[in-house]
């Protein structure tokens, strides 16, 4: 019977853009815009050079999700809308922590991606990614998600190596008033949102926002293990304010804010001073707590723009695994000189600075271990990372450009310099065509988690009659790791229409000193406990080529579809080291990974509208001992709104007819699932705009 409905609603999704193409009521009110406005490829972006560009200018892999589509696509979180974009892989962990990668390397710790909110870096130093599950905002208040795939160091720097994502919030001009929205379902779904916006006087606007959101941290097999909903139960609250002053040539922006996390995990403790080996099952309380606060100037000269970006941000976490807090200070500025009316320069630098507090090792506790932990023998460490930059972007013919730049960077952690140069074309075929291509290099920043931090994790052997020694895997830190890179070259071709726009890309990645693991040796301690040795390499390369293709299709004025289809392989090898080790490899080869994601859009009236997310992921790993179910997924939303100034009412339903379907790895051996089943969900929302 739910396949049967499964089937239903995917017959609805796709047969619902032809059957009804002819429909076409009056609806002038919504569509106040043209379809040529409305397009994707006629919005401009920022992330690609650090100023304002015409997205089908851009020689790179771009992409941009609109606030509309965030809305009606009625998902939850941030971390969920980046599915909706070509490259981007994103699966579950468990109901609230998700895990986001870009072409590849798909892991709860994938650190090759820069992420940003107006710019400012929500970069970890810790592990050198992001955590996601402490992302958030008040969705209506984002104007768009921009996505550059494919390496961006010569403008970002480190982390910019798979992809670069910018989540832009609105300006506070265009939310003044006040926005409250409400939500619940099923799984503990709970959600507030309140935003209000001021106008002090002709200059100076403001925003100030709070959202508090409850959800269960698991709904499999694993919810059984928690006595209460309560223990089950994962919260988050962000709240944040946000002042911006435009006057004459210049604008000035200072925001602060910040979020807190609870949850409790389903726990255990071990004495491994007694030879009995005691465990006590128990539930840890993890919490997370982050301030930030930014400030940006930007003047607009006659031949010339100045931007600066100032933040502060300080991070706080007691999860077993990233036990710690940071304090760290960013300063970049970026001046964009019109030198020729055919040639833009820009130059541009910044330094980061970063002091950090992880877990003491001397604290060290045999007689109560967590079951998993990470310290540090040097607990208390401090860094920076400083560059330079330049760039030139150059009309050579009416239908010819090029982008050249370069980047160079010091890491102060492992006391290297690296450089990232890169270069780009375009060229326009016609008005509706064009093709670019483009080369690049990026670099990984170091990580504490590699250089600095040892991380274990304890073992309970007992396998039916047969018992072996217990014992805890600890990983060692290694503070001779060359940094991971990348040379990436791309190529893209774009279609503009005023119903239509296609853009599709092809591309080959070559990563040196990609992470694998080696093992060191054994001992054996007086009680019988093994302690099995493992140290973090950079011995291995790696090879990812693959493509991307973007479909934006308004079939009327109440249609309008977005497609995105994705394809990579991935290979490596080990090129240092202990050639005849190949099983300490740390990212499993990949034959092949398909990925397909499509919104429907549907205006039924001027009150009700009817928008469907189609998903679907296939991946074929070359070890076949490991497999990951193919996933489809249906999701729909329907939005009701009396008139303008109603209140808009939104049921979801996710998942439609899906039970346990594995997200991540499952082993073939015993068909065990290493990670999230999916379920079907279903949630309504309330929001008002006053």
């Amino acid at each position: 019977m739910k396949h049967t409905r499964l089937f239903f609603y995917i017959t609805l999704f796709f047969s619902s853009p032809v059957v009804l193409a002819s429909i076409d009521p009056d609806l002038d009110a919504l569509m106040s815009m043209s379809l040529e406005d409305l397009s994707m490829l006629e919005v401009n972006v920022t992330s690609a050079s650090k100023r304002e560009q015409h997205i089908s200018d851009i020689p790179a892999a771009i992409y941009v999700i609109s606030n509309e589509r965030i809305i009606r696509s009625g998902m939850k979180t941030i971390a969920d809308i980046l599915s909706l974009a070509p490259g981007m892989d994103v699966s579950q962990f468990n109901e609230s922590n998700d895990i986001i990668s870009a072409r590849g390397f798909h892991d709860g710790l994938f650190n090759k991606m820069l992420v940003m909110i107006d710019g400012r870096s929500v970069f970890n130093p810790i592990y050198g990614g992001a955590y996601w599950e402490d992302i958030d905002y008040v969705l209506a208040d984002i104007e768009r998600v921009e996505i550059i795939r494919g390496p961006s160091g010569t403008i970002w720097g480190g982390n910019a190596v798979n992809g670069v994502i910018n989540i832009i919030t609105k300006s506070t001009s265009d939310t003044l008033g006040s926005y409250g929205q409400i939500a619940y379902g099923q799984h503990g779904y709970k959600e507030v949102s309140v935003r209000h916006g001021l106008q002090f006087n002709d200059s100076v606007t403001a925003r100030a926002f709070y959202k508090s959101k409850e959800a269960f941290s698991v709904i499999d097999e694993y919810q059984k293990n928690y006595d209460t909903d309560e223990y089950n139960t994962i919260s988050n609250q962000t709240a944040g304010v946000k002042f911006q002053l435009e006057e004459g040539n210049q604008s000035w922006t200072f925001s602060f804010g910040g979020e807190k996390s609870e949850q409790y995990y389903d726990w255990l403790t071990i004495d491994l001073s007694d030879p009995v080996r005691t465990r006590t099952d128990s539930f840890k309380n993890v919490k997370s707590s982050s301030f930030y606060s930014q400030v940006t100037h930007h003047a607009d000269y006659e031949e010339s723009q100045w931007q600066t970006n100032l933040w502060y941000w300080h991070d706080y976490d007691n999860s077993s695994d990233a036990n710690g807090e940071f304090n760290a200070i960013d300063l970049d500025t970026v001046l964009t000189v019109d030198v020729t009316p055919s040639i833009t320069a820009l130059f541009g630098g910044g330094v980061r600075y970063v002091d950090i507090q992880l877990q003491d090792g001397n604290e060290y506790d045999h007689s109560n271990i967590d079951y998993y932990n990470r310290f540090s023998e040097d607990s208390s460490l401090y860094d920076t990372v400083s560059n330079l930059y330049t760039q030139f972007d150059i009309e050579i013919t009416e239908n010819l450009s090029a982008q050249i730049g370069i980047k160079a960077e010091y890491f102060t952690l492992n006391d290297s310099f690296e450089v990232s140069p890169q270069f780009r074309s375009l060229y326009r075929i016609n008005q509706k065509q064009k093709l670019w291509l483009g080369i690049g290099r990026a670099v990984v920043s170091p990580s504490y988690f590699e250089q600095k931090s040892t991380y274990f994790s304890v073992y309970l052997t007992e396998y039916d009659d047969y018992q072996y020694n217990d014992g805890l895997n600890i990983y060692l830190p290694n503070e001779n790791l060359k940094n991971e890179n990348v040379v990436t070259f791309d190529i893209g071709y774009r279609y503009e229409h005023s119903k239509v726009n296609f853009d599709v890309t092809g591309y080959i990645s070559k990563y040196e000193h990609v992470r694998g693991t080696d093992y060191t040796g054994y001992v054996v301690d007086n009680n019988g406990y093994e302690y099995l040795f493992y140290e973090t390499n950079d011995d291995y390369d790696a090879t990812i080529y693959g493509g991307e293709v973007a479909i934006e299709w308004h079939i009327n004025s109440v249609l309008k579809n977005y497609t995105s289809y994705s394809y990579f392989s991935f290979s490596q090898k080990r090129v240092e080291g202990d050639l005849a080790v190949p099983d300490s490899d740390d990212y499993r080869e990949i034959d092949h990974e398909n990925m397909l994601s499509s919104q429907l859009l549907w205006q039924l009236n001027e009150h009700i509208l009817w928008d469907f997310i189609l998903k679907y992921k296939d991946i074929d790993y070359k070890d076949k001992g490991v497999d990951i179910d193919n996933l489809v997924s249906l999701d729909t939303r329907i939005g009701w709104k009396k008139h303008k100034s109603a209140p808009l009412v939104e049921i979801i339903v996710t998942n439609i007819g899906m039970s346990n379907k594995c997200e991540l790895t499952t082993y073939t051996i015993d068909g065990s699932c290493h990670g999230y089943q999916t379920e079907q969900s279903i949630y309504g929302k309330v929001s008002y705009e006053f």
